[in-house]
């Protein structure tokens, strides 16, 4: 395992896009958090507890998935490394969570304190303004475009947004988690995939 500030390195970097620490700023941060090994197969949240952490992907790769009272399961989101992971719904309201959250492979995660993260909110701007930025953007922003692209969107340029955005995570997971994400059977998937690499060599070979 690498040394613990090679990790907290890494998620200086990811914040960085959001917002740049000071030193001493991030200091206060890492405080907060804490390393953990988790195996694949673990369950980080479920639905029948309140969400304490915010869970950064050092590495390895998170699922969060709703199960309905049928037993179907919808896979929400998945997150692969220099991504942060949460039951959002429940940090905020403190009720249990209606998501769960996976490991799908091995993986080395840093635990975030929320309910540390909110005090450092209220006595540091610098916590104030890297929440607001990440909340415009991922919340609004991209949360936006998500829904819109699920609307008019036809299941190939969902899948082909998806590979762009997640490079190489189609094989590191089964193929069933993503055709589950993107609202789409496995068959439809390989269809799909199929297609695409027969048109990529017919244009090479043309």
């Amino acid at each position: 395992m690498k040394k613990s500030e090679e990790y907290f390195k890494q998620l200086r970097e990811a914040c960085k896009q959001y917002y740049e620490f000071s030193d001493e700023s991030f200091e206060a941060f890492k405080n907060i958090c804490f390393i953990k090994e988790v195996k694949k197969g673990e369950v980080l949240q479920d639905t029948y507890s309140k969400a304490k952490y915010i869970y950064f992907i050092c590495k390895g790769i998170l699922r969060t998935y709703y199960l309905n009272e049928e037993g179907t399961i919808y896979t929400k989101n998945l997150f692969s490394e220099n991504y942060f992971s949460a039951s959002k719904v429940s940090l905020l309201t403190k009720e249990d969570s209606y998501l769960n959250i996976e490991a799908l492979e091995d993986s080395i995660l840093i635990y975030i304190d929320f309910e540390g993260y909110k005090n450092l909110i209220d006595t540091n701007i610098q916590f104030k303004d890297f929440y607001i930025n990440y909340l415009e953007k991922n919340w609004v922003i991209v949360k936006e475009k998500n829904e819109i692209s699920l609307i008019i969107d036809d299941a190939t340029t969902r899948y082909l947004n998806f590979i762009k955005n997640n490079p190489n995570i189609e094989n590191r997971i089964s193929q069933h988690h993503i055709a589950n994400h993107l609202g789409i059977t496995p068959t439809q998937l390989s269809r799909i995939r199929k297609k695409l690499k027969s048109t990529y060599v017919n244009d090479k070979i043309n």
